[in-house]
């Protein structure tokens, strides 16, 4: 079994593909990393891309019933001892980053997080999630960290696949943060690497899709946190955005 399992999804972006596979290029990784590709049945560059490229025969590409149904697909097909989604466009921030990750494997957490920097479609900085929004890295995080809204990076977050449930596919938006709450109260030792792991660039689903999003998060926080606190936490991150 190999230490981690890298899982991509992606759908006619074979140029965010191409980012964030390539630091997984270097033969040095391939004795710890599985990379593991969902395809939605791209009509871009990457069918064919995928046929001739030779760091994973663990890949599929045949349509799929959204984003979410696609990430079951992925953890399915995953034989790693941990699981890291990096989607299409997103990709590791530096080897040491990887190598963060990795020795942070051997300590057997049962999950692992860290910061993620934003980009732009050219790779610039933007900077961290802390520093560009009003949601900051817990030093601690637990299963509770999201009351507020999620300050930990979905591309950031790094779990045992023993203890990974799949997403709950009737959220159509941010099945991310339920999938990330309902992980987290599984986990008992939960190790912040402190440091910065994913370089995640905006135009994600949920970035495209503002609105819906921020409808089906209020649902989402209301079932795990209880109305009265999710109505008071909502206040707190209204009166976030005003002051910022």
């Amino acid at each position: 079994m190999k230490r981690l399992s890298i899982i991509s999804i992606t759908y006619n972006n074979f140029k965010g593909l191409s980012k964030t596979l390539a630091i997984f290029q270097s033969n040095q990784f391939h004795s710890e990393i599985e990379i593991v590709i969902i395809d939605g049945g791209s009509t871009d560059e990457t069918a064919n891309f995928l046929k001739q490229q030779t760091l994973t025969d663990n890949w599929v590409s045949e349509p799929d019933k959204g984003i979410y149904d696609a990430m079951n697909k992925g953890l399915k097909r995953a034989t790693g001892a941990y699981v890291w989604f990096l989607n299409a466009g997103d990709y590791v921030y530096s080897e040491d980053s990887l190598n963060a990750v990795l020795k942070g494997v051997k300590l057997m957490p049962d999950a692992m997080y860290g910061e993620t920097m934003l980009v732009d479609n050219d790779g610039n900085e933007i900077g961290t999630r802390s520093e560009q929004t009003t949601r900051k890295l817990p030093e601690k995080l637990t299963w509770a960290s999201f009351k507020r809204g999620m300050n930990v990076g979905h591309q950031a977050f790094i779990i045992k696949r023993s203890l990974v449930l799949p997403y709950n596919t009737q959220w159509k938006h941010v099945a991310d943060i339920d999938w990330m709450i309902r992980c987290l109260k599984q986990c008992q030792k939960v190790l912040n690497l402190n440091a910065t792991l994913v370089n995640f660039t905006l135009e994600g689903h949920s970035t495209i899709h503002r609105k819906a999003s921020n409808k089906e998060r209020f649902k989402v926080l209301q079932l795990h946190y209880g109305l009265l606190s999710n109505l008071w936490s909502h206040f707190v991150i209204s009166m976030r955005h005003i002051a910022k």
